[in-house]
Formats: C-alpha cells, structure tokens, sequence
C-alpha cells in the first residue's frame, strides 16, 4: 500500500454534532432535545457503519459562546454540557473503534472566543496571559480621534468591518482577528502559546480519539513586525480604489514559518503514540496569488497527512480547475505541484460552511441522477474524501426560514442564523416526520428520509453505499495515484484518466452531466486509445 497513512485514501463523513441527532441518556442533557448531541451521533452508529466510510469527523462540541457556532471556544477541556460528557465521548469512541471506525475531531486553536478566561486575562496583562493574543498599539488616531489599527490586514466574516484589528477600550490596544472580532486569534508566536496547546492536544490524544481536523491552519503565526501587506498593482490607477476593497499580497498576515513549525511539533507529538494520530488540516485556497503560492509551499513540505483544501467548492464547469490546481503544475510549470498524486488532497463537494452541491452545482430543480453522477465523481478522486452529514440523502440547502424551529431552540440560536452556508446544517431527517432540533428538516427534506430510503433500491443512499464499495473494491481507485483529464467539447462532461503511482494500470472515466448522449475520444500519451459514448448524467469507465 503506497498510502503512508490511513487517512491518505480514506473516506471521512463530517458531522455537524448541533444538528445531527439527538439520543436520551446522557448525565448531561440540559434542552431535552433541543439539540444534536454525542448520544445521537452514538445512535447512529450502525447507520455510518452501513455507509461504508473509514472514519467520522465532528465539528466542535466543546464550551463555546453561542456566536461562533461551536468555533468560538471559552474552554479547551470541557465538553458543552449540551452536546454529553466526557464519558459520553469514551463511548462514543469505543463503540466506533469497535466497528473499524477512525474519530476525528475539530481543533480550533488559531483563535477562541473573546469570553475565554484567557483573553479576559490577557485584557488585563495578568502574568503568562498577557501575550496569549496578538495586541498591537494604534498607528495614530484619524479625524474624530479613533484609533488607527496597525497595519491594513484583512479579515473574513466580521461583523464588525474588514480589518484584522479591534479596539479594547480597557486595555487600549488593538487585537488580531482572522474571523469575527467576538473571535480573538491565539498568539501562536508565543512559545508558551504554543506549549499550552500542545498540551490540550495532549489530553484529547490521550481520551483516545485519532486525529484532528485543524481549523484555519493559514493563520497559523504573523509577522512579528506587524508589516503592512503590499497591495497588488500598487500603481497609481489602483491607488484611487479604496483601501478596503485593494487587493492585498497576503506574505505578512497568513502563511507564516512560525505557523508551519507549530504544525511540525504537533505532529511529532502525534506520532509519539503507537497508532500515531493524524491531522487533516484545513487551508482553502482563497487568498490571492501571494498567499496561495506560500499556502501551497508549505502544504508541499508540511508534516500533516492531508489538506481540507475547498477546491471543489465553485461550481461544476471549475471542477476541472479546482483539481488541476491541486494534482497539477502551476503558472507554465514554473510551479510544483501541490500533490501530484493525491495523496496530501482531501476532497469535499459539501460541508458546513459552504452550500451543498446540491443547491450549488444544479440548482433548486436537482436530479437524482444529478446527484449520484456528483458522488461517484467525488469518489473517484485520488486522495482522502468527506462526505458531509445528509451528502448522503441528497439533501439540498432549504429555505432557511422554513427550517427554524423557534419554539424548541432555548438558546436563540435561530436568531444569529443567516450566513449563506447555515442552510446547509439543517438536522438530518431520519423519519418522514424528520426531528424537533432548533433547526429541523424542511417538509422538502423530509422526502429523502433516510428511514424511507433504506426501503428504496434506488435511492441515493444505497447509491452512496454502492459507490464507496465501488471505490474500495477497485485496485486503482482505492489507493493514491495520478489524475489526467481528457478534452472534451463540452464541460458538463468530464473524463480522465486515473492510474497507480507506476502509471501501470489505468482506468478511463467519463462522467456526463449534460442532457445530451457524448462521446469521448479516450487519449492516452497523446494516442487515442478507444471511444466511449454515454447516456446522459451516466458514468462509464474503462481499463486501458
């Protein structure tokens, strides 16, 4: 097996613990069903075994401060008291191992919640804590006398504007921000930061579960200077936009050395145990040029197993992009691969932050065939996959409005909910009548009821389970290797060829979305090979 981990060519299944399911049993249980909790992810054990995937990934169920949805932390080693216990997690754990099945969870440790008693601590400069976050003082004050952040760094999804910088009247500094400003970044500079960290990761190691899923690891470190990001085509035209709306070269403010040594220590912590722990890290491709090249460099010479990379989240006519940009050689070969065999590329066509591909992909009139066309085409990709909770059904992101569930949501949750991607995190329906969670299944949803599709042969979730039987049952798709497209006239259809890492035995695959029959002309090394004509939204393969 050419795989130096198992997580290299597995397939993960997300799970979003808020509005997954819900089980009695817990010692903790203050809504009473309100929410999803680790008891109803325990409950559907047999169902995730079913599917056939190596291991589940669970978003954050740890202390959080109803604002970041579980990635705003106020306690690193205490479970929330909605989603169990500790023993809850045991369980849970063991039960999963006992089936063959690998746990992972969400570590989010570039920044925390402003409520944390650490960030309350370091407001005040009491001891160690002082330099647990990035402060920076202002530059000088504008015209009404307000404070000027230090530099022009960026930020993404804040509330409160688009600098990376907030004021903190009590202490009377800046703070760094990636996120929202309610979500201070964690000053990973600092080597007792550092240390601390390493220590959490320590505990949760040590419970037993198998790796992590890293959150954000491009902000990972900063510039100690505080430099100011230099702006793309600083020239004399681009100084008239304003300054907000310039685009930036991300080289200061994401992607630092710093950041990638601090992932190199926690993977040597990782493998000191017997059965080393993974890390599946996250970094999407979303900052420009400059931030993308080191982003890319540094994924080339990471420690960590895999990547959670987004690039499959655009539409279908960039999916042959989204994967070149990972398999291939950039800017005319000038520029390695990021992976040329897959094998540091987790794929996604879904997951909660982004619309299902559903909605994203095909639009409010998708189609079964649609639907499983995507699956397969996911699934045949060379590296580690994740299917997100309800991928699996077919579900497609509802009308928000129609999914809220005021009267049984005690938090208020319902109420901050209104990103593009909250769609997408509607509970899961497991009966026609779907479920009473804060945020339950739309009457649409509960059409594609996992209890009504277990009944159907044809259903998209016994399509699921076929299709990663397919893959695992496959010499060359079930372990990492090459990808080549083949040019087709049309980009509602998709063909390449996959082969082993000695480019010995090859499987040509055509999948085509369109309404039309196409056929493929099967090049190999320039050579036509053989044609392949296909019906429309089918997929035919071939060994070459």
């Amino acid at each position: 097996m050419p795989e130096k981990s198992w997580i290299q060519n597995a397939i993960i299944y997300q799970i979003y613990p808020l509005t997954f399911n819900y089980a009695k049993g817990s010692k903790s249980d203050p809504y009473k069903g309100a929410y999803g909790n680790l008891k109803g992810i325990l409950e559907k054990l047999q169902f995730i075994k079913e599917l056939g995937v190596d291991a589940i990934w669970i978003s954050p169920f740890l202390k959080w401060n109803r604002n970041g949805f579980g990635y705003d932390i106020t306690n690193y080693e205490e479970i929330d008291p909605m989603y169990g216990t500790v023993e809850d997690l045991k369980e849970l754990t063991d039960a999963f191992h006992s089936k063959g099945i690998k746990v992972l969870t969400d570590h989010v440790i570039n920044h925390c919640s402003m409520e944390h008693p650490w960030f309350k601590k370091s407001i005040k400069k009491e001891g160690p804590y002082t330099d647990f976050f990035v402060w920076a003082d202002a530059k000088g004050t504008d015209h009404d006398g307000k404070p000027i952040p230090p530099n022009n760094w960026p930020s993404t999804w804040d509330s409160s504007g688009s600098s990376a910088w907030y004021w903190n009247e009590e202490r009377q500094q800046f703070y760094m921000h990636s996120f929202d400003y309610t979500m201070p970044n964690l000053n990973i500079n600092n080597p007792k930061v550092q240390d601390e960290l390493l220590r959490i990761s320590k505990y949760w190691f040590d419970l037993g579960i198998d790796g992590f899923r890293l959150d954000g690891t491009c902000h990972y470190g900063h510039d100690p200077d505080l430099r100011d990001n230099p702006y793309v085509n600083d020239d004399k035209e681009n100084l008239n936009i304003k300054g907000s709306d310039r685009e930036q070269k991300r080289i200061y403010d994401i992607n630092q050395e710093i950041g990638y040594n601090f992932i190199e220590r926690l993977k040597k912590l990782a493998n000191t145990y017997n059965d080393p722990k993974v890390l599946l890290s996250e970094y999407t491709f979303d900052k420009g040029y400059d931030g993308n090249f080191n982003g890319r460099k540094y994924i080339r010479e990471s420690a960590c197993d895999t990547f959670y990379t987004g690039a499959l989240r655009e539409t279908l006519k960039e999916f042959k992009q989204g994967v070149e940009e990972m398999l291939k050689e950039q800017n005319n070969s000038s520029e390695q691969a990021i992976s040329d065999n897959g094998s540091k590329i987790n794929w996604a066509l879904s997951n909660h932050d982004m619309e299902r591909v559903s909605s994203r992909w095909f639009g409010k009139n998708a189609t079964p065939e649609q639907l499983k066309l995507a699956m397969k085409l996911l699934l045949s990709l060379p590296g580690s996959i994740c299917i997100f909770q309800g991928e699996e059904l077919g579900l497609s992101n509802p009308d928000i409005n129609k999914a809220k569930n005021p009267t049984n949501d005690p938090l208020k949750l319902s109420e901050i909910v209104g990103m593009p991607w909250d769609a997408a995190r509607t509970s899961i329906p497991w009966t026609e009548s779907g479920t009473n969670l804060w945020l339950k299944p739309t009457p649409e949803q509960c059409k594609l009821a996992a209890s009504l599709q277990e009944n159907q042969k044809d259903s998209m979730l016994h399509f699921t389970k076929e299709a990663i039987k397919w893959r695992k049952e496959n010499k060359i798709l079930n372990h990492i290797g090459y990808l080549d497209f083949i040019n087709t006239e049309n980009k509602n259809v998709i063909a390449f060829i996959r082969s082993d890492e000695q480019r010995k035995n090859k499987l040509a695959l055509v999948f085509n979305f369109s309404n039309e029959s196409a056929t493929v002309e099967i090049t190999d090394q320039k050579k036509i090979i053989d044609k392949i004509s296909v019906e429309p939204f089918q997929m035919k393969q071939i060994y070459i």
